[in-house]
């Protein structure tokens, strides 16, 4: 009938999975930790949400990469900042984005040379946040020290959720039986039929033509 819902399959039914409910336990601690704090738990709670995967090695592999990224990143920015502070650059908006821009070239090749080019990315936005928001009065190397701070915070609560609870795969569908009695055609018989029927007659080959005593051809 036409009002009937078709029936879905297992396969296509949506379920939260464990990847979703423990990035959400993870953002959830690092929120109270940072009102405990009195802090914003905004950078922790990125990195909760970026190292949670959908296995525990893949956590651990996000997790390094991500502290790796945020180390390099927060290292470089503090030199820069330093470095464009003493050429007296520092306020210049055109010249500092362009050298920072450039400078992107060799932390990706830093990070590439350690082998670790999943922390490319991180290392980057880690390195501008900290030149880009860099303003009159604020130390870099304080700032770079809270960011990586609170990203270790956020990494080491996305591993310990992760590692706390386990994971559920579920289940594969059965694949459908055939039906007792019911013969699986074989790949030599002819579409749709039995495996048990008789095979089908060859057609005979026509006789080879031979040639006539009075130059023409037949059949002998």
């Amino acid at each position: 009938m036409g009002g009937q819902t078709p029936a879905i399959s297992p396969e296509h039914r949506r379920h939260v999975g464990m990847r979703i409910i423990k990035t959400v336990l993870a953002v959830f601690v690092c929120g109270v930790l940072a009102w405990a704090r009195e802090k914003s738990g905004f950078y922790s709670m990125i990195a909760a949400v970026v190292c949670v995967q959908n296995s525990a090695g893949k956590t651990i592999e996000s997790s390094i990469n991500r502290m790796t990224g945020t180390l390099i990143g927060g290292v470089a920015g503090v030199a820069v900042v330093y470095l464009l502070d003493v050429v007296g650059i520092l306020y210049i908006e055109l010249a500092r984005y362009a050298v920072l821009a450039l400078m992107l070239i060799p932390i990706i090749e830093l990070c590439l040379l350690i082998k670790k080019p999943g922390s490319a990315a991180m290392a980057c936005i880690v390195f501008l946040c900290v030149t880009v928001n860099h303003s009159v009065g604020d130390t870099p190397v304080i700032y770079s020290i809270e960011r990586l701070f609170e990203t270790l915070i956020g990494v080491a609560l996305a591993c310990g959720v992760d590692i706390l609870l386990p994971y559920h795969t579920p289940a594969q569908a059965p694949a459908a039986a055939a039906p007792e009695g019911a013969s699986v055609p074989s790949p030599d018989s002819p579409e749709g039929a039995p495996a048990d029927a008789p095979p089908a007659p060859k057609e005979a080959e026509p006789a080879p033509e031979l040639p006539r005593e009075d130059g023409g051809e037949g059949t002998p």
